[in-house]
């Protein structure tokens, strides 16, 4: 059996941002995912330039595809932009695609990773044993929503947590409009839509809504994901001949919430397997690197490990109301 002090499950953002600022304090650490990378992995890929600060790195930096985003935000009912074509004045946004950066992420935490799918975890003493395979003092859970150490080490999410459906679609559009468009409580959903533009003539389009809510106003997501693409073909975002050809796939999640553990004894959990989606755009990648560098810097004796140090929204205070999309 290996042992290692740290062991990460989960290669993703999350766990190579936890195993980046371990193996920097000269941590012993392992990555373990049950993919190999590259692999695709669907979000829209939205990256706030915070995230480069705290991983310290700059868009010169890095050696794939990226664009600088401007956003035109729709509210329902109006069919126009109440806010367009600004680039947040507060903020910088850029668009990657998940399927370069997760693997330059975890490339650049120099960590070993072995592909391994994890199905039973024990507490033997004070290690953490993995499929009487590996072992290690402090165990990070950062394997996305159905993470085996959520599952098996922390309780269920808090019942007023609220869990996100998902539905979305990547694909080469060299026609695609450089501009993002998120659109708000369109044909009732609760939640919002996205149309994001990545680089080498890449585009992400997909839809989110709170699951109770939906089933609540007696709707589904694939029906709105239609009517999205229906939308879509109208704006001129997308032609006809493209919208038959794209089937989404869909996964879920949860969206931030002050309830719920994220350290049990030497166990963490970040990333969606913490469920610290923002409250507003539902956004992942920036608070699942900041709860990586968190857990690592509990680790290593620097810092306590607490949600209250995530920040739960993603936009400037004032918008903050846009939390209530999802009801």
């Amino acid at each position: 059996m290996d042992y290692v002090e740290t062991v990460v499950v989960g290669g993703g953002p999350a766990g190579s941002s936890c195993a980046w600022q371990l193996k920097r304090q000269g941590r012993d650490v392992l990555v373990l995912d049950k993919q190999s990378f590259p692999r695709l992995k669907l979000c829209a890929g939205w990256v706030p330039a915070k995230v480069m600060e705290r991983l310290e790195f700059a868009p010169e930096d890095y050696p794939h595809s990226l664009l600088t985003l401007k956003t035109k935000l729709y509210f329902a009912p109006f069919p126009f932009p109440l806010l367009g074509g600004w680039a947040a004045p507060w903020r910088t946004d850029y668009s990657i695609r998940r399927v370069e950066f997760d693997q330059w992420l975890l490339a650049r935490s120099q960590a070993p990773v072995i592909t391994h799918k994890v199905s039973q975890i024990e507490r033997r003493g004070d290690r953490y044993v993995i499929d009487n395979q590996f072992a290690c003092t402090y165990l990070v859970g950062a394997g996305g929503t159905g993470c085996p150490v959520k599952r098996q080490l922390f309780p269920a999410p808090p019942a007023q947590a609220i869990q996100v459906a998902t539905l979305e679609k990547e694909f080469a559009y060299r026609q695609r409009d450089d501009v993002a468009h998120l659109f708000f409580r369109f044909h009732g959903l609760p939640g919002y839509a996205w149309y994001v533009p990545k680089g080498n003539g890449f585009v992400n389009i997909g839809l989110a809504g709170a699951s109770q809510a939906l089933k609540q106003a007696h709707t589904h997501i694939r029906s709105q994901w239609q009517w999205f693409l229906a939308d879509l073909v109208e704006r001129g975002l997308l032609d006809a001949k493209t919208r038959s050809t794209l089937t989404p796939q869909g996964h879920g999640y949860y969206l931030f919430d002050s309830g719920g553990e994220v350290q049990n004894e030497n166990a963490f959990v970040v990333g969606d397997a913490a469920g610290l989606a923002s409250k507003d755009l539902g956004e992942g990648i920036g608070p699942a690197i900041e709860s990586g560098l968190l857990a690592a810097n509990a680790i290593v004796g620097q810092a306590e490990y607490r949600k209250s140090a995530i920040a739960a929204f993603s936009l400037n205070p004032s918008l903050q109301w846009l939390q209530y999309v999802w009801s």
